[in-house]
């Protein structure tokens, strides 16, 4: 054999036998840090409560149970004959996760921004309206109020103890 044959071949056994020896074989490459992944942020608003204002304006709790913060970019109010008022460049104010805030859906004459498709409407006794809002992700929720029947009244009552001195 060739001198310079067998000094490869003692070479490449030697780095062989350093390279079990040492385990680097078994070991897996060391690579760079994984980038963390994106945090998914989620809405998940649902109404809790409703309270009507007049016939042009409606309360609404919206909780927001998700794990990101809702921006409501628009609503939309239909009734039950597909009339519907729009507010598309709505100045909402944000909902925080897991927390509640009361927003007021205004259509008719207290809703000068609005743009109706179909014919006028107000909000009246008995009948269910369809609030549809949209947010800054594009999601959409959509919830059905109803205009109870009836008057409703409330009465504040004061009472006074004791006497006055004159």
């Amino acid at each position: 054999m060739n001198i310079k044959v067998i000094a490869i071949l003692v070479s490449v056994i030697a780095v062989g036998a350093i390279v079990w020896a040492t385990g680097a074989l078994n070991t897996p490459p060391s690579s760079p840090s994984t980038p963390a992944k994106a945090t998914t942020y989620t809405e998940i608003i649902n109404s809790t409560s409703t309270v009507f204002q007049n016939s042009t304006q409606v309360n609404v709790d919206l909780f927001n149970n998700g794990n990101g913060t809702a921006i409501l970019t628009a609503y939309y109010v239909t009734d039950s004959g597909g009339n519907e008022y729009a507010l598309t460049n709505w100045s909402s104010p944000s909902i925080a996760p897991k927390s509640v805030m009361t927003t007021t859906f205004s259509i008719g004459s207290s809703c000068s921004q609005c743009t109706l498709a179909g014919s006028a409407f107000t909000f009246t006794s008995g009948y269910q309206y369809t609030i549809k809002v949209v947010t800054e992700r594009g999601n959409i929720f959509t919830f059905t109020v109803t205009q109870p029947f009836g008057h409703h009244y409330s009465v504040v009552l004061l009472v006074g103890f004791g006497s006055v001195a004159q």
